[in-house]
């Protein structure tokens, strides 16, 4: 047991007078005390929870941010640019995860793409990793393997217990306390590689202000947040959507309109093979087709400038028209 962690729960646990929330230097100290073993599972168990009853605050999420980056950044360096950092944790339960085909057309033409993300079983969701490796492609378990799919494909995906074995364990605490904890938050915030542009999809009304509220007191070059389709980066055509960027210092909030009138999700059609089929253009999916457009637009819009929404679709229709509709066919 750590007595320097002792503190830390001391502060969140006093009670309703007593507790308060930690400052960003608080916040840190003990992130990397977590990240360093130096805590007991009671302790991280205990800490966790306290914060997730009433959830974390901005200057919480940059000490647990800037913690992960530094302990990360000591880890060995994957020694490739990285354009664009893709969170994705929260699984699709009720239509297939369209926000990856989303990604691959973007590594189709010249961006290098980083995903990274974590499963949890018996939650009858579809987790990324599933997906990719549907369509033939890699889950990378070492930095050599993330850099040579890089090299060839613009595109790589990497588990984040691979990542780092201490958050992985963090994140699995939700098959032992019940409840996920704001390490959902770290993970998608942490940016490993530190890529010119991130994206973060959150699900909970009111993460995406505290997304980006930390990225304007990170510094961070260009970030996306928005709420999508079952908090994963993909703008649900069913939904209006606002998105919420942080670029060059600024902070702006776009509202698009829904793409689509009337339901077309398939929930109860979850095969994976309709992703290689809207891929391969054997047959156009009803909401696919509007699920892809969009979040490429969202994330295109944001790495070339573009806050129209016209000139963002336009520009999401080029990126598709070009994809190599044989890549993931081949990969079957």
């Amino acid at each position: 047991m750590s007595k320097a962690f002792t503190q830390y729960v001391k502060i969140l646990g006093r009670g309703k007078k007593g507790a308060r929330t930690l400052t960003v230097e608080e916040a840190e100290h003990a992130m990397s005390l977590m990240l360093t073993g130096q805590v007991a599972p009671e302790q991280l168990g205990a800490f966790w929870m306290l914060i997730r009853i009433r959830e974390e605050t901005v200057y919480e999420t940059v000490g647990f941010t800037k913690a992960t980056r530094e302990f990360l950044s000591q880890k060995e360096t994957l020694d490739t640019a990285v354009d664009l950092d893709w969170p994705a944790y929260a699984g699709k339960r009720n239509e297939l995860p369209w926000f990856l085909l989303a990604a691959l057309a973007l590594a189709n033409s010249g961006i290098k793409v980083f995903m990274h993300g974590h499963a949890f079983e018996g939650e009858g969701r579809i987790y990324v990793d599933e997906a990719i490796t549907a369509l033939g492609l890699s889950v990378d378990d070492d930095l050599q393997q993330v850099k040579q799919h890089l090299q060839e494909n613009n595109f790589a995906f990497m588990p984040l217990a691979d990542i780092d074995n201490t958050l992985g364990r963090m994140m699995d605490l939700k098959y032992t306390l019940g409840l996920r904890s704001p390490v959902n938050t770290v993970v998608r915030m942490m940016n490993p590689f530190n890529a010119a542009h991130s994206v973060h999809g959150v699900f909970h009304r009111g993460y995406d202000m505290l997304h980006l509220s930390a990225c304007e007191q990170l510094n961070d070059p260009s970030v996306l947040v928005f709420r999508g389709g079952n908090g994963e980066a993909e703008v649900n055509p069913e939904r209006d959507v606002t998105l919420g960027k942080w670029q060059n210092g600024v902070a702006s909030w776009t509202g698009w309109p829904k793409a689509e009138t009337e339901h077309k999700r398939l929930k109860d059609q979850m095969d994976l093979s309709r992703l290689v089929d809207h891929w391969s253009g054997d047959q156009v999916d009803p909401f696919g087709e509007q699920a892809v457009r969009q979040t490429i637009a969202s994330v295109a819009g944001l790495i070339q400038g573009i806050a129209s929404h016209d000139e963002c679709l336009a520009l999401a229709d080029d990126i598709w028209s070009k994809r190599d509709k044989s890549w993931l066919a081949a990969k079957k």
